[in-house]
């Protein structure tokens, strides 16, 4: 059990603590009854949110950051109702019937597990368009990555023409789509021809492929363009 673990279980029990020592002195019955129990519920799920939170890998971190988010509402409510409705009753000044007070408290939960499984469907869709995404930028990533390690074993003639072809791929739009497949295929294929050349010292011919290469981006960037 971490640092941040033992803090949250002892937040819990001063929040246990608080409504413990309110409720046993004062005069008890319906009313005070509901408003201890729902303030207890609060603080129990103020807890177990906190805890989910802590739990989660730092990728899921924002989107599980909304659950605390959705019970802000229902703590505000719960704890501002059960004032409220206590001090009223033990005044004399009004009393509410304890069939609408848990009514009423029934109504908040339901709206707040509404927004958690609004919130789940949310963070579903979310993961799902982050690895889509993360799948279309692969393959460029990948292109630009054998393009650096070309370059550290490249001659010092052809390296000025590597650099820029590097430079291209690099600022160029990584997002892929199919329309863009034969463009990219093609520039696979000359980044292969290019390393064979390199191999074979040809640098007039690296050269040639090199602007056949920075073409060949412009082209697709010129595709991109127009599909967006």
């Amino acid at each position: 059990m971490n640092q941040c673990q033992k803090r949250i279980i002892a937040a819990v029990v001063v929040g246990i603590a608080i409504v413990s020592a309110i409720y046993i002195p004062i005069h008890k019955d319906a009313v005070v009854h509901t408003a201890c129990v729902s303030l207890l519920l609060a603080v129990f799920l103020s807890g177990a949110s906190l805890w989910q939170l802590e739990n989660k890998v730092k990728e899921d971190y924002i989107t599980n950051l909304a659950f605390p988010l959705a019970l802000k509402s229902y703590l505000c409510v719960t704890a501002v109702m059960a004032v409220l409705f206590v001090l009223l009753d033990l005044t004399g000044v009004w009393a509410i019937q304890f069939s609408w007070y848990a009514a009423l408290q029934v109504i908040i939960i339901g709206i707040t597990a509404w927004k958690v499984l609004a919130i789940g469907a949310a963070q579903e869709a979310i993961l799902q368009t982050g690895e889509q995404v993360q799948a279309n930028v692969s393959n460029w990533k990948l292109i630009l990555a054998d393009v650096d390690a070309m370059l550290k074993t490249v001659p010092n003639d052809i390296r000025r023409d590597v650099s820029e072809v590097r430079d291209a791929i690099r600022y160029a739009d990584p997002m892929s789509r199919p329309e863009v497949e034969p463009q990219e295929k093609e520039i696979s294929a000359i980044l292969g021809q290019l390393k064979e050349t390199l191999r074979e010292n040809k640098s007039d011919e690296a050269k040639k492929l090199c602007a056949q290469i920075k073409d060949a981006v412009a082209d697709r960037a010129n595709r991109l363009k127009i599909l967006k």
